[in-house]
């Protein structure tokens, strides 16, 4: 049973995928080379803005607290299933808590 729900998952991924690539393709031969052309020249400009903020960011920074964000976000990738479930527990009590609220 298990291995016919997979199958018939993945023969519903293929053709999704399939659908999206055939739209995808549909969008590219039908949109006009010069928009091609602006859409990526903005999308490097994005790109680089992005990056450029992000080391402006970084060089103004304090060493502390970039030492002390680099251990949060390694514990962080470390610890990943405990957050992701005490995330949802407190999104659980604050949703039951406004809803309680509402009723009064």
């Amino acid at each position: 049973m298990k291995q016919q729900t997979t199958e018939k998952a993945s023969l519903i991924a293929d053709r999704i995928r399939e659908k999206t690539e055939r739209a995808a393709r549909l969008v590219r031969d039908n949109t006009p080379d010069s928009v091609r052309d602006k859409t990526s020249q903005a999308a490097a400009q994005v790109w680089g803005g992005a990056t450029r903020a992000g080391q402006y960011a970084a060089d103004i920074t304090p060493d502390p607290l970039l030492e002390k964000a680099d251990r949060a976000a390694t514990a962080a990738r470390g610890n990943r299933t405990p957050l992701l479930v005490a995330g949802a527990v407190i999104i659980a009590l604050v949703l039951v808590r406004r809803s309680r609220a509402r009723r009064r």
